[in-house]
C-alpha cells in the first residue's frame, strides 16, 4: 500500500487541526464578547411595529348607503364628504312636519283674530249689562211709584238676566279662543321641534371625514344598511406615525420618558431611525386581554409580562435621503436602547 504525503507528515495535520480549532474558539469568543457588550450596553427587542392613530368613520343614524365617495387607499382631508345615506324618507317626514307647522300657524292666526273679536264682544256685553242694570233699577222705582206694571218690571229683569248670560257666554268664548291659541302654539312648537330633529338627521345622512389621513379599510358598500355607530371607513393618520413596542418587565427599569431610541424597519434594511420614548403604560398588555390572567388559581405559572411603550419618530429627514421610503402602520421594527 502506498503511503500518502499526508500520512507521512502527521505533525502538519495536527497543526492544521489546532489552527482550525483556534479560529473557531476565537470566533466564539469574539461573538460572545460582542453579544455580552451588546447585552450589557443596549436593550433590544423585535416586538415592535409602526403604529398610528385610527379613526372610525361611522353613521349616527340608521340608514341605507346611497353613495360612497372614497375607496381604500385614498388620501382624504378633514371635512371631505365620504358617504351619503338615503334621505328620501326623512325628506317626506320633513315635508309632513312643515305642513303640520304651517297648518298650526294658520290656526294660530285665526284663533288670535277670534280672541280679539271675543274680547271686543265682552266689552259690548258689559255695556249692554250696565244698560240693562240701569233699566232694571229705573223699572223698580217706577213700579214702586205705580208707574209701571208688574209685567213691564219682569221684562226689565229678564233683559238684565239675558245681558248677564250673554256676558258670561262672551267670556267663555274668550277662554275658548285662548285655549285654541295655546293649542296652536303647542302644535307649532312640536312641529318646529320635529322639523329641527329631521333637519339634524338629514345632516347626519352626509358623513364627512373627521380627520385627514388615508382610508385604511372600507367596511360597507352602497346598498348596505348601517346601524348607528357602525363603522363605514377606518382612517389612519399617517402624519402622526409612531412605534408601539412591548418590553419585558425585567427591562423596564432602564426606560423612562424622553429616553433616546434607535430602530430599524424590516421593510427598509440599512436605514436607521431615531426616536424617543413618549409613553410608558401603567399596566401590562395582558390586563386588557380577552381573558385576563387570574393568578389566584392553583395552577399558576409565572410568565414574564410585557409593558406597552410608545416611541416617537424624530428623523423624518430620512425620507429626503430615500424618496421611496414610505412608512405605513403595521410594519415590523427592531429597537435598540442604550442602558443608563
Amino acid at each position: 500500500m502506498e503511503t500518502t504525503e499526508e500520512n507521512k507528515n502527521p505533525k502538519g495535520r495536527k497543526i492544521r487541526a489546532y489552527i482550525a480549532l483556534t479560529l473557531v474558539v476565537l470566533a466564539l469568543l469574539v461573538f460572545g464578547w460582542q453579544w455580552y457588550v451588546r447585552y450589557t450596553t443596549f436593550i433590544t427587542t423585535d416586538d415592535a411595529y409602526v403604529d398610528s392613530d385610527k379613526v372610525a368613520v361611522s353613521s349616527k343614524i340608521l340608514g341605507r348607503i346611497a353613495t360612497i365617495y372614497a375607496a381604500e387607499g385614498d388620501s382624504v382631508i378633514k371635512g371631505k364628504l365620504l358617504v351619503e345615506l338615503d334621505s328620501s324618507d326623512l325628506v317626506a317626514q320633513k315635508q309632513q312636519a312643515m305642513a303640520m307647522k304651517n297648518q298650526a300657524s294658520s290656526s294660530f292666526n285665526q284663533a288670535q283674530a277670534k280672541y280679539k273679536f271675543d274680547r271686543l264682544s265682552i266689552r259690548v256685553q258689559e255695556v249692554a249689562l250696565d244698560k240693562a242694570k240701569e233699566d232694571l233699577d229705573r223699572a223698580n222705582l217706577q213700579y214702586e211709584g205705580k208707574i209701571l206694571t208688574r209685567e213691564q218690571l219682569d221684562h226689565s229683569r229678564k233683559a238684565y238676566e239675558s245681558a248677564q248670560a250673554q256676558l258670561e257666554a262672551a267670556k267663555a268664548q274668550v277662554n275658548l279662543s285662548n285655549a285654541m291659541i295655546e293649542s296652536a302654539q303647542s302644535t307649532i312648537r312640536t312641529a318646529g321641534a320635529q322639523v329641527s330633529t329631521i333637519e339634524t338627521q338629514l345632516h347626519n345622512t352626509r358623513i364627512y371625514a373627521p380627520s385627514s389621513g388615508h382610508i385604511a379599510k372600507r367596511w360597507a358598500l352602497p346598498g348596505d344598511i348601517v346601524q348607528p355607530g357602525q363603522p363605514v371607513f377606518t382612517i389612519t393618520k399617517d402624519s402622526a406615525l409612531y412605534i408601539t413596542s412591548y418590553f419585558e418587565e425585567t427591562k423596564i427599569s432602564d426606560l423612562h420618558i424622553g429616553k433616546k431610541v434607535e430602530f430599524t424597519i424590516d421593510a427598509f434594511p440599512g436605514v436607521t431611525f431615531n426616536g424617543e420614548i413618549t409613553y410608558i403604560a401603567s399596566n401590562t398588555a395582558s390586563q386588557f386581554s380577552l381573558i385576563p390572567p387570574n393568578n389566584v388559581s392553583g395552577n399558576f405559572t409565572k410568565v414574564t409580562q410585557r409593558i406597552p411603550i410608545r416611541i416617537s419618530i424624530l428623523n423624518w429627514d430620512q425620507k429626503a435621503k430615500y424618496p421611496s421610503l414610505a412608512l405605513v402602520a403595521g410594519m415590523s421594527a427592531i429597537l435598540k436602547i442604550r442602558r443608563d
